[in-house]
């Protein structure tokens, strides 16, 4: 779900190169603080009218307001928001990328098992058996983590249905679960798994080495090391009373500011014989009792209040949004792809020639010989919040070779195509729209096919689940797979929100 952008500025050549990023809206400032906003400036407003038209009326009751103002106005700086809110932001973003970089990725123990691990047969039973605990593993601690995972898979039996638990391994991890009263992880269970299983691999010959035993046993502790970080940054958070001075600081500022940037018309007065006697407001050497500075302007859209209203709540929506990257925001990281990403790929690395007997002695894999499907199944909850893959810097970027030349050079209007529709290398749509290319359809091509380009769903219930979602396998591949159902009836009405919903994307 991470909002990246950087493909709209490819260069800093042009003129304000940032400022076609004011305009995105996903992930925007604009979208971040606009209810914040809306409601400051009606509060202000209400004041503002309640003091010209109400209180303004008694003398009394307006010198007494004006006071409070005036107060306000000289008094609110003492608050040291830039350096509390400064210093804030600065340690939730150091934790949102250190969250970033713990995530665990299973390339290195994929590529590692296909070079120490070589052959065909069991060994390649074993390869794969290995990373499926691997990525179940990091799918175990990500549940803890994450609401996405969470609601994609609420129930170890929703794993089974995966693939990527089997029952005999379900009813290890009861075993265990059981034993511990559910009070602790139980994500480096499969990494275990794993390494009992190499440790039989080199007994057996399949590992030629001690020192490549070491180097396969060092990737899956290396595993089990981010996912238990990774778990102590949901453990130890900042303190609960810096986010509580934070929020109380620049709450407090902009609420004095309702009372402090009001512009006041306070009554003129001149002295004589030791009394002070009303007078009109231009009279020469009259002054207000009050302490109001006459030179401000009156302006009925506080201009310079607004633009640190946005600064301030802005930076304040950085805090609250990366605080827990593992949420529903818009630049929270996107883990459904990651673990799919994961998922597939680590199966491509260490698949081999498919020509080699299968060894009936280990547990079939819950794939078969086949590569698994670029998604893993969502339940119908999950499903309503997924997002699409990540763009890169480049997926708009093509020069076909038909592009118009103006003395041997490429017109520069011709490099970019808006939408993320085409890449550099294949000129065709960027991972989940590469059906359609440049040269085979255009750009009303691309743009009649896009209706043919979302995923068609089927459903399969849970046996002996009532209360539970079912999960929707994605057909990326065939897109004439039809929807098939399996003790589950989901409303018609529900399947065109979901369609609808791909399409506004």
């Amino acid at each position: 779900m991470t909002v990246t952008y950087i493909q709209h500025v490819p260069t800093a050549g042009k003129i304000g190169a940032f400022f076609r990023l004011l305009f995105m809206w996903k992930g925007g400032v604009v979208k971040g603080i606009w209810r914040d906003l809306v409601m400051y400036c009606i509060l202000y407003a209400a004041i503002s009218v309640g003091y010209r038209y109400g209180i303004s009326q008694d003398e009394k009751m307006k010198l007494n307001f004006e006071r409070v103002c005036v107060y306000f106005r000289r008094n609110g700086d003492y608050i040291p928001l830039s350096f509390i809110l400064g210093f804030y932001v600065t340690q939730v973003v150091s934790r949102w990328w250190g969250q970033f970089t713990t995530l665990a990725w299973p390339d290195t123990l994929a590529m590692n098992l296909l070079s120490y691990l070589p052959g065909n047969g069991k060994p390649k039973k074993i390869r794969r058996l290995v990373i499926r605990w691997a990525n179940l593993a990091n799918i175990l601690t990500l549940r803890l983590m994450s609401t996405e995972i969470t609601r994609r898979f609420p129930t170890y039996d929703h794993l089974v249905e995966a693939g990527l638990l089997t029952e005999k391994e379900l009813e290890k991890l009861d075993k265990i679960i059981k034993t511990t009263d559910a009070l602790y992880p139980i994500h480096w269970v499969p990494l275990q798994w794993g390494q009992i299983e190499l440790r039989k691999a080199k007994e057996e010959g399949h590992i030629s080495s001690d020192l490549v035993f070491t180097k396969l046993q060092e990737s899956l502790q290396d595993l089990e090391m981010k996912n238990k970080s990774l778990l102590g940054y949901g453990w130890m958070n900042i303190p609960l009373v810096y986010t509580q001075l934070v929020t109380i600081a620049v709450h407090v500022y902009f609420l004095v500011s309702l009372l402090g940037r009001q512009y006041l018309t306070p009554t003129r007065y001149i002295g004589a014989n030791g009394d002070f006697i009303k007078v009109p407001p231009d009279t020469p050497e009259s002054v207000n009792l009050v302490g109001h500075d006459d030179s401000v302007l009156d302006f009925y859209i506080p201009f310079f209040t607004i633009m640190q209203f946005i600064f301030y709540f802005g930076w304040l929506k950085v805090a609250e949004i990366l605080i827990n990257p593992f949420g529903d925001d818009d630049d929270d990281f996107d883990v459904n792809y990651i673990i799919d990403r994961n998922f597939q790929t680590s199966y491509l690395m260490v698949d081999g020639d498919d020509s080699a007997d299968t060894d009936n002695d280990l547990e079939d894999d819950t794939y078969g010989n086949k590569i698994p499907p670029t998604t893993l199944p969502h339940t119908v909850e999950s499903f309503k919040f997924k997002e699409p893959p990540p763009a890169m810097p480049t997926d708009n970027f093509v020069v076909p070779e038909d592009n118009p030349t103006h003395e041997g050079k490429v017109d520069p209007s011709f490099l970019f195509l808006p939408d993320r529709k085409l890449s550099i290398k294949s000129c065709s749509l960027p991972w989940y729209n590469r059906r359609a290319s440049l040269r085979s359809c255009g750009r009303r091509g691309l743009q009649r096919r896009k209706q043919n380009l979302h995923f068609q769903r089927s459903i399969s219930g849970v046996a002996g689940e009532k209360n539970i979602s079912p999960m929707i396998v994605i057909h990326d591949s065939n897109p004439n797979i039809e929807m098939k159902q399996k003790n589950f009836t989901l409303p018609s009405s529900e399947m065109e929100t979901y369609t609808s919903k791909e399409e506004e994307e």
